[in-house]
């Protein structure tokens, strides 16, 4: 079996697809008849109800993540009341809550300034 090789010069460049004679002049002319007439469409009305929907839904699922928020997580009154519970101190209203913590908050500063004015060596002073 021979080997020869071929070079692209030696084929020859034969175009087998042809268009007939004057084809190109009267296509535009044979489509745009085809085509059916063109219908204009008037603009869709669109209500209150249909410019409004999205901002609806979005308050609606902002609203629900809040309500599931608040049902997971609860109020931090609650929270407080069940911490407190949990430490043996009996608390009934947020009212007492605060209180409790007024007192405390209280306490704390009296400790604080007490540690500071008296740790410096400075005698309470009496009027």
């Amino acid at each position: 079996m021979s080997k020869k090789t071929l070079k692209l010069n030696d084929l020859v460049k034969v175009d087998p697809f042809k268009t007939p004679e004057g084809y190109f002049e009267g296509l535009t002319n044979d489509i745009m008849r085809q085509l059916p007439d063109r219908v204009v469409e008037s603009p869709k009305t669109i209500n209150l109800w249909q410019q409004m929907q999205p901002w609806v839904y979005m308050a609606a699922m902002f609203a629900g993540i809040a309500l599931m928020v608040k049902i997971f997580v609860g109020t931090p009154q609650q929270s407080m009341i069940k911490t407190l519970a949990s430490e043996g101190i009996e608390v009934n209203s947020p009212s007492e809550i605060e209180e409790f913590y007024d007192y405390y908050d209280n306490r704390l500063a009296k400790l604080v300034y007490d540690d500071t004015f008296y740790s410096a060596g400075y005698s309470e002073i009496s009027y």
